[in-house]
């Protein structure tokens, strides 16, 4: 095979960690050796395909109308690094990729680039060179979204990227509408719908925005220039028509959208409400209209104590006010257009061709000249339905559309995860999946737009008088099988005059419904269009029996991840459509991430100028092309300039280049953020210096690897998949304190990390890892190794040091792919003759007589298994384990003397001169312990010394019974020689005191109260922490990866 670069480069030449560099080449590397396919025994692969080692998944498809964006990047670093996982417990993995025609958003794209271009309609253009355009337009962005998908790493399996416009699923989307329609799923109503005149289409309910509002606001509306009003009410007085003698005579009406009085066809009042009581089955005169409406009684729409208790009924334009008119037998008079413009004529023809908002300011000024406006005022609480989509404002409309019958489907659904079939994390969205699905109405899957899976029903007209129906709808794949279907639905007389007529009779005229299907339908169906196509099935609308593709317990797939935002969206679909037709679920588990926001938890959106492309932070970016990437988009002189002021404030200086371990490292941690992702650039960049901290320890240790035992590295080379391999010949017996410790902890390292995967929590997985490389490889373990690692005797800390370093790397590689593989190499690899990738090392099961194993005797604990060090004003939390007490006191010596400014020792003193005393506390009754812990720290203070670069240093017994707690450590400087010290508490029972010059003592200053309040806060909430970890509900309740943490 073809060397790749690291081969040339010698492993004593590292160059500083460059991620424009590492990341460079490994992704072809990967592919060109097949290692994102699914392994098989045909394929060269050293595993049998059976199911029970099967793990497939699918990458929601990213809208083909543009880039990715940041919480495409999430969904990439967390699927990639279960995929990875899984294949590095051998398990064949086909993680299958694709992009979404997304029906609205590309139409809306070309629509307004073909605007901007020649100021012309997709109606000047037609629809077929309308549609030619469309794909013009995906094929442009496809190719883009592929390259930066795989710029993050994904390892998909590309042969078999789908397009959910290609030929293979678009057939599956037609037979499933056309099995729907004839099984009587699918039916054709006219009903309210949310309609967009922005988009010329109908929305769903979850696509609409459902704003609460409190008082008056003014807001931004597409096609107004400027901004409208909401959130009041308007006072309007009705005069009834031959009042009562003792009821009112005129009725003042209170709503918040004026406009719509043009199709108002009665008022409505409570039958409970005594003001009104005689005034049903009345009439009152419009103000506008200037004809008489009914007065009628509703107690259902009717609230008596909402404004005036009166409300006006307009059925073309509002859900509750249509239900009431069906209810009354009211007619229906709609007012405006598609385009949101009024369409009615009521007398008034200065009124026709009027903008919904244009209108309403004319509907008030006309009412105020009449007498009939009385005013308006702010209205407590209001609610403003947008479209998601285009920040338009719905419009309520009356119209036919073809709907899924959705109430069995959700209770099968909603059943699945009940009884566990599907599995769903976090547990809380059940208790939101079950009230959906149980409130569920009738899907509205028709979409007016050209760009989509054009529905396949079709209008047949018969044009002969003796056919009693002579217009039907039917479910047909082309014109031919719909004349043929509807000859079938006639009587058998009929059908056999119109066949003996003969085809080109012209007795029938047959047109498409010009519609197209809702994108969320024919997303719903990919589990069964990718994962039930086989040769085994002829159909993917068949059901997936045993010996066909229900693979894993029982599922098309294994894992289903993605956002909890399209929960409803997608989730719920596919687990409705797919069910119905494969009989079995699409996927046995659905893992769902928060949203990405801003630092300051704001929705990322362009008007904001917040948004994170994810290249920009791979790549690094200036503030000249973040600026000239909004300057490509699709907004509004305004939306630009204010985007462009924002982007400058949040990022003066662009993006540094992190690269794209780093972007998802911090993504995974982030996802610990349970409600939602709060995303700052400085998150990224600890993650990036936590790569830096990793590459330079690694650079360290490789620089000693011609010191390591030849025998033992071929041995590592040749066994890659044992990573216990590097600790073969090391006598345990010989090991010192610091290693055994290293060693246990790189085992509650290992069960943590395999803990949290297995379930899923790969934050906690990705935080074990790295706080074990900073805080016990890095800072302790290769700081002592410093020491050793040019003893050439010691070869035993050089294969801990190169077993752990593995170890970490094969942990990193889930997250960090590049850069783990780039030191795996470096490694484990002298030549290019046997090339492997750190993906195909498989975890073993660890020794159960191995060196990588807990080891109590090696860690010291005390009665809450934690010490408590203050470093001046900072506060630092280590692990009390046996060896890490001595590297507190290092560290303490080392901070006494940079904050008071000692200088170091010319020469050793004796004791009683010393500069610094490590003074171990105890009561008479524990001085057994004291002697014990002062013999251990005692048998390091050549460690100590040499690690703190300080000679003048004692260790000495002081009683405890002379002090009050940790507050204080003036008593201890009465036994240490003098009240003139400074201390720092390394553990209760260990502090580090040093002397200091005439006239410096803190202990009667400001810092010494600062240290006593610190202490005492540390105490209270160490107290709080052992209520809670002995309390019956955590024992009950916590998770033991939790519990085996905490210990």
């Amino acid at each position: 095979m073809t060397k790749v670069r690291w081969y040339a480069a010698p492993v004593h030449k590292f160059e500083k960690y460059d991620p424009a560099v590492v990341e460079s080449d490994w992704y072809d590397w990967w592919q060109k050796r097949g290692l994102f396919k699914p392994r098989d025994s045909s394929d060269g692969g050293h595993i049998e395909t059976t199911r029970s080692n099967e793990f497939s998944m699918l990458l929601p498809p990213p809208n083909v109308t543009g880039v990715l964006h940041i919480g495409h990047g999430l969904t990439l670093s967390i699927q990639d690094a279960i995929a990875r996982w899984n294949r590095m417990h051998g398990r064949s993995v086909n993680w299958v990729p694709g992009t979404d025609h997304a029906g609205i958003s590309l139409q809306s794209v070309v629509e307004k680039s073909l605007r901007r271009e020649s100021g012309l309609t997709k109606y000047d253009l037609g629809r077929e060179a309308f549609l030619k355009r469309a794909w013009a337009c995906k094929n442009d962005h496809g190719d883009q979204i592929k390259q930066q998908t795989m710029k993050v790493g994904a390892s998909l399996n590309w042969d078999q990227e789908y397009f959910t416009m290609d030929p293979q699923h678009s057939k599956v989307v037609q037979d499933a509408f056309i099995r729907l329609y004839e099984d009587g799923l699918i039916y054709r109503a006219t009903k309210m719908v949310n309609w967009s005149c922005a988009l010329q289409s109908v929305i769903s309910d979850i696509e609409v925005d459902r704003i609460p509002t409190s008082g008056r606001i003014l807001v931004d509306v597409p096609g107004c220039k400027n901004k409208v009003e909401f959130g009041v009410f308007h006072t309007i007085e009705f005069p009834v028509v031959d009042p009562p003698e003792n009821g009112p005579s005129v009725i003042q009406v209170e709503t918040t959208r004026p406009e719509t009085m043009l199709g108002d066809v009665a008022l409505a009042v409570n039958p409970a409400d005594s003001r009104y009581a005689n005034l049903p089955g009345r009439t009152v005169m419009h103000p506008l209209l200037k004809k008489e409406i009914p007065i009628i009684s509703d107690g259902i729409l009717v609230d008596p104590a909402f404004g005036t208790g009166v409300v006006k009924i307009t059925p073309a334009h509002d859900v509750s006010d249509y239900t009431c008119a069906q209810h009354h037998s009211l007619p229906v008079v709609q007012v405006f257009g598609t385009d949101g413009r009024v369409v009615n004529d009521p007398g008034f023809a200065e009124f026709i061709g009027k903008s919904r908002w244009e209108i309403r300011q004319l509907i008030v000024k006309r009412l105020a000249a009449s007498g009939a406006y009385l005013g308006k005022r702010d209205a407590h609480a209001s609610v403003i339905s947008r479209c998601s989509r285009s920040n338009d404002i719905i419009e309520p409309m009356l119209m036919p559309q073809w709907y899924v019958r959705c109430s069995d489907l959700a209770k099968h659904a909603d059943g699945l995860v009940g009884v566990g079939k599907i599995d769903m994390i976090p547990a809380r969205q059940k208790a939101i999946w079950h009230s959906w699905l149980s409130g569920i109405e009738d899907w509205c899957v028709s979409r007016q737009l050209w760009w989509g899976h054009r529905i396949p029903m079709y209008q047949v007209r018969w044009n002969l008088a003796s056919i009693e129906h002579p217009v039907v709808w039917v479910a047909a794949e082309c014109e031919q099988q719909a004349r043929e279907k509807a000859l079938q639905i006639l009587p058998t007389d009929k059908r056999e005059a119109v066949l003996a007529m003969g085809p080109s009779s012209g007795l029938c005229t047959i047109v498409q419904d010009e519609d197209v299907l809702d994108t969320w339908f024919s997303s719903g169906l990919l589990p069964i269009s990718v994962f039930n196509n086989s040769s085994l099935n002829s159909s993917a609308l068949e059901p997936a029996t045993e010996s066909a593709n229900a693979k894993i317990n029982g599922a098309l797939s294994s894992v289903l991840e993605t956002g909890q935002d399209i929960l409803f969206f997608w989730v719920a679909r596919m687990v409705m459509l797919c069910t119905y037709f494969a009989k079995v679920p699409p996927f046995s588990t659905v893992l769902l991430h928060p949203m990405v926001r801003d630092a300051q938890g704001r929705k990322m959106s362009k008007s904001l100028g917040n948004i994170i492309d994810p290249m920009d932070i791979i790549n690094g970016a200036e503030l000249v092309k973040l600026q000239d990437t909004l300057k490509r988009g699709y907004m509004t002189k305004e939306e630009l300039a204010r985007s462009t002021k924002e982007l400058k404030r949040l990022y003066p200086r662009g993006f540094q280049r992190f690269g794209a371990d780093s972007l998802r490292f911090t993504l995974i941690l982030c996802t610990q953020q349970t409600q939602q992702i709060n995303l700052s650039l400085d998150n990224v960049k600890a993650s990036h210096h936590f790569c830096n901290k990793l590459w330079n320890a690694f650079r360290f240790v490789h620089m000693h690897a011609n010191k390591l035992d030849r025998q033992i590295k071929n041995r590592a080379m040749q066994q890659c998949s044992n990573y216990e391999i590097w600790l073969e010949g090391v006598d345990k017996k010989q090991l010192t304190v610091f290693d055994r410790a290293l060693l246990s902890r790189l085992h509650k390292m290992l069960k943590v990390y395999h803990r949290a995967m297995e379930t899923y929590r790969l934050a906690v997985a990705a935080e074990a890892v790295r706080d074990f490389v900073q805080r016990d490889l890095c800072d302790r373990y290769i700081e002592l190794s410093k020491q050793v690692l040019f003893d050439k005797a010691d070869a035993s800390t050089k294969q801990i040091l190169f077993g752990a370093i593995d170890v970490v790397l094969r942990a990193l590689h889930p997250f960090m792919p590049y850069l783990s593989e780039e030191l795996w190499q470096r490694h484990v690899r002298g030549d290019a003759s046997d090339e492997m990738s750190v993906m195909e090392c498989e975890w073993k099961a660890l020794s159960s007589n191995g060196l990588i194993a807990h080891d109590p005797s090696a860690e010291y604990e005390n009665e809450a298994s934690i010490a408590i060090a203050f470093v001046y004003t900072h506060i630092l939390v280590i692990y009390a384990e046996y060896c890490y007490l001595v590297f507190g006191v290092v560290a303490g010596i080392r901070s006494l003397r940079q904050q008071h400014s000692i200088n170091l020792a010319a020469e050793t003193v004796k004791d009683e001169d010393a500069a610094f005393i490590v003074a171990v506390l105890a009561s008479q009754e524990k001085k057994d312990e004291q002697q014990r812990l002062l013999q251990m720290v005692a048998a390091h203070e050549a460690f100590i010394r040499r690690m703190s670069k300080e000679t003048s240093v004692c260790m000495r017994a002081v009683s405890k019974d002379r002090t009050d707690g940790l507050t204080s450590c003036m008593p201890i400087a009465s036994d240490t020689g003098g009240n003139n010290v400074a201390s720092i508490i390394i553990s209760p029972q260990v502090h580090v005191i040093a002397r200091l010059a005439d006239g410096l003592n803190p202990i009667a200053g400001q810092d010494s109260e600062k240290t006593a309040a610190t202490v005492a806060k540390l105490e209270e909430e160490l107290s709080k922490l052992r209520r809670m970890v002995s309390s019956d509900g955590y024992q009950k309740n916590a998770p033991e990866t939790v519990k085996e943490a905490d210990r």
